[in-house]
């Protein structure tokens, strides 16, 4: 089994750390792991949903410290972070080329919108269509950008977006016709079905994941991911309804030789898990 969707007490929103995740794993049955707290950013914008820039190295330490106890367990340190272009020199010259991450994940949590910051989770439900538009349009910058491993909750925004209309259609198509030209795994989320269904505007239905999203994706040539993306050691599993929602629509899953990693370091332990090994 595959998980690249891991969060640690650092991002001050979750509990537990690296090394309470690999034994986690382990006992799970796990055989790739990969670890993606929220990055810190520039001037540690946002520094109350993520990671400080100071915390960088204990993090890699964590990381390595857990690592070596779990030798059988193929580690990839990774972060996950929204897009955005005045950042991109950032995303490469510090999170890959300073801190040697192995990849990252692209989770657009932020996106602007007329000239401000929109936070998916302050934006009350029942946006509006421009920002359903600017949403789509910050996730394809990014998956354009060729930065990114893979794309976390692309349906997100059924947060703030209460009904599904042809304006989610046509943004959902946007979004996974970019993850088909550029050879992005989307991620079906498992902590959007933990947080259960929800009224949303009078919609009963659970935020994310949404079910016509992915019978849209089922259309396209696109590979997907069931991760849990836990912010507790305990929510380290398989999701039951995610793996049920691909089954459902016969969706493909991505294989570890599918996630574009960086060149691994000399630290990053080879484990003994072929490139071929299927989340299946």
């Amino acid at each position: 089994m595959l998980e690249f969707h891991t969060h640690t007490y650092r991002c001050k929103h979750a509990q537990g750390d690296i090394p309470d995740l690999a034994r986690q794993a382990e006992q799970s049955g796990y055989t790739v792991l990969g670890i993606s707290d929220h990055t810190p950013l520039p001037k540690d914008q946002d520094i109350e949903i993520r990671m400080s820039l100071n915390e960088v190295d204990n993090y890699i330490q964590a990381f390595h410290t857990a690592q070596e106890a779990h030798p059988s367990l193929k580690m990839l340190l990774g972060l996950e972070t929204e897009y955005f272009k005045e950042f991109e020199g950032f995303y490469k010259e510090e999170l890959f080329g300073k801190w040697g991450m192995d990849y990252l994940i692209q989770a657009q949590h932020l996106f602007h919108c007329d000239g401000s910051l929109v936070y998916f989770w302050k934006e009350k439900p029942g946006a509006d269509k421009k920002v359903l538009k600017a949403y789509a349009e910050a996730v394809v910058a990014g998956i354009e950008s060729q930065i990114f491993s893979l794309l976390a909750h692309p349906d997100l925004f059924g947060v703030f977006y209460a009904p599904w209309d042809e304006e989610t259609a046509a943004c959902s198509r946007y979004m996974i016709e970019a993850a088909q030209a550029y050879n992005m795994p989307l991620e079906i989320n498992g902590n959007g079905f933990r947080k259960g269904i929800t009224d949303i505007c009078g919609i009963k239905r659970f935020q994310y994941p949404l079910d016509p999203f992915w019978e849209i994706a089922s259309g396209y040539d696109v590979k997907v991911l069931v991760n849990s993306d836990a912010h507790h050691p305990s929510e380290l599993k398989p999701s039951v309804e995610g793996l049920a929602l691909a089954e459902k629509y016969q969706l493909k899953f991505a294989e570890l030789s599918d996630i574009r990693l960086k060149e691994k370091k000399k630290a990053v332990k080879e484990g003994a898990i072929s490139g071929a090994e299927s989340q299946q």
